[in-house]
């Protein structure tokens, strides 16, 4: 009788260790959040961000580009060190906002070909905490 009542303390022990390790992590839609490029040149990107979440994001002002080199993306190399300004933007739910980032200042002009900007949101729950995050891209040409 004492293994038995081992076992079940071994087994309850188990439960409640595992138990806790659940992901709460949303899950992730790609139409959430959308990047839509309203203007791009080979030096400038001008873009909006859309939520289409249920729910708020926050953001920051950081930013990267990725090229199209055949069917793969890959970053493109900085020219210069680049400074972002620490700001949290937050966009509730339906809303979205405008950006413009002069690309050729951290990058150098571009040449023709086919970009995409790319940024981290945070996702906050209906009370305003972040449960998860999730990258969105905009494509443009050159």
């Amino acid at each position: 009788m004492i293994f038995v009542k081992k076992i079940f303390v071994l087994f309850l022990a188990i439960c409640l260790c595992f138990g806790g390790c659940v992901s709460t992590e949303p899950q992730i839609d790609p139409n959430l959040i959308k990047i839509e490029i309203t203007y791009s040149d080979s030096k400038n990107v001008t873009f909006d961000v859309i939520n289409n979440s249920k729910d708020g994001i926050e953001f920051g002002s950081e930013y990267h580009i990725e090229y199209l080199d055949g069917e793969e993306w890959s970053p493109l190399e900085e020219r210069t060190e680049t400074f972002f300004t620490m700001i949290a933007y937050m966009l509730a739910s339906g809303e979205k906002m405008n950006f413009s980032f002069d690309i050729a200042a951290r990058y150098g002009e571009l040449s023709d070909g086919t970009y995409r900007i790319a940024k981290t949101f945070t996702l906050l729950n209906e009370d305003g905490i972040p449960c998860g995050s999730q990258m969105a891209y905009g494509e443009f040409e050159v």
